[in-house]
């Protein structure tokens, strides 16, 4: 087979698996129970991730994927308030993803299989940065400032998907956006 097409087939694959994956957790997720969702016999499975935490990889990276390019077609050039504000919309818009990030986030945490996952975090990190450097902010204050945006941002989210209670987390990053307007204005 082609590998673009193979590629693709794979992609496909992962894409088709995530409402799955969506209602039982990596956690749970086999290469068994994976192929029954999919409908498909297990050793096309193998024929793409030969184990389990292979599978597992490579949702992980899609998920990345799919968050960074959510999160590229934000506007850097709005208002900091409203850029802020979108950034909470964007979590709320990902909660799926949010929940699979969060998922993967204690795997990766305690097997080196997902070691890679860690690794990525720090793009995020950079990917907010720049947005506020591009803003004007000092480059040492604006790593420090996406570090802390980006811990309440997931903090919040984390939250919200464990209870589902909207209003209050909202209510806390209405506090969050006074904040930030005063540490990225000081």
């Amino acid at each position: 087979m082609d590998p673009t097409a193979e590629l693709r087939e794979r992609d496909d694959l992962l894409d088709r698996l995530r409402p799955y994956v969506d209602e039982v957790g990596l956690c749970a997720l086999t290469l068994e129970n994976a192929s029954v969702a999919l409908s498909l016999p297990v050793d096309t499975l193998h024929d793409f991730f030969p184990a389990k935490e292979d599978l597992i990889a490579a949702l992980i990276a899609r998920n990345r994927i799919h968050l960074r390019n959510k999160f590229a077609s934000l506007d850097p050039s709005m208002p900091p308030d409203a850029f802020r504000r979108a950034m909470w919309d964007f979590y709320r818009d990902t909660a799926s993803e949010s929940r699979l990030f969060f998922e993967a986030y204690g795997l990766a945490l305690h097997d080196e299989h997902y070691g890679d996952f860690l690794h990525g975090i720090n793009d995020w990190l950079g990917l907010l940065k720049d947005a506020l450097v591009r803003r004007g902010v000092p480059s040492d204050r604006a790593e420090a400032f996406a570090t802390l945006s980006l811990a309440v941002y997931r903090g919040a989210m984390m939250d919200y998907c464990a209870t589902e209670e909207r209003a209050r987390v909202n209510a806390a990053m209405e506090l969050w956006f006074k904040a930030a307007s005063w540490l990225t204005d000081a």
